[in-house]
């Protein structure tokens, strides 16, 4: 009993030293300036399937840490619901994207952050596409590829803002598909980024010089 009240008395001590405790910390990015509504990629009026991707710069983004919300922003009230939807998330170098999909990854690996399912849009504004959180942590060196596929829907198009960008999108009308069409236009977006403060190793090292 003494030595549990001794290790928690000096657990407490070592940490009340400590420059900051386990604390999660978030920051909201906002990305593009709105030049055009645009159905890319949300087309479902016209085409039963989609791939598609964008990309945005370091220099927009300035925050590493885990991207846990993404946000289209809607310039239309449009109702639909689309199928299957995967959402893919990865570092990359480019600085403009090329029309075959696999090399604008340039060597990452994408991570998967939404694995499929229905996705109704709702409203106007921005609107969660609903990827997982904690799963892709943005490194704030390289620049951040985003890759949607979905597969079939509503038939109803969504129409989100276009920025005036010049990093490109591309997108195809199959979700299948390895190459598609360069738009050089960006896409805006909006991005919860959390990063993580914590007790300090040498804080944890006090504890063990305790015991030995």
């Amino acid at each position: 009993m003494k030595k549990a009240l001794l290790v928690t008395t000096a657990l407490a001590v070592a940490l009340s030293f400590a420059p900051a405790a386990a604390e999660d910390h978030g920051k909201v990015v906002t990305i593009g300036t709105h030049a055009a509504g645009n159905v890319i990629p949300w087309w479902g009026a016209s085409y039963s399937s989609c791939r598609f991707q964008c990309l945005w710069l370091k220099s927009d983004i300035n925050t590493a840490g885990y991207i846990n919300v993404v946000e289209f922003e809607k310039s239309s009230t449009l109702s639909g619901t689309y199928n299957d939807v995967r959402v893919w998330l990865c570092h990359s170098t480019k600085t403009q994207l090329e029309s075959t999909f696999n090399n604008n990854y340039t060597g990452k690996t994408p991570v998967q952050v939404r694995t499929g399912g229905d996705l109704a849009f709702t409203g106007s504004g921005y609107f969660d596409i609903g990827i997982t959180p904690d799963k892709f942590n943005y490194n704030n060196s390289d620049n951040l590829l985003m890759e949607v596929r979905w597969n079939g829907s509503s038939r109803t198009n969504i129409a989100c803002w276009r920025s005036a960008a010049s990093t490109g999108r591309v997108y195809a009308w199959s979700h299948t598909a390895s190459s598609g069409s360069v738009q050089r236009s960006g896409q805006c977006i909006r991005l919860h980024i959390g990063t993580m403060t914590g007790v300090t190793p040498s804080s944890l090292g006090r504890v063990k010089t305790l015991f030995r």
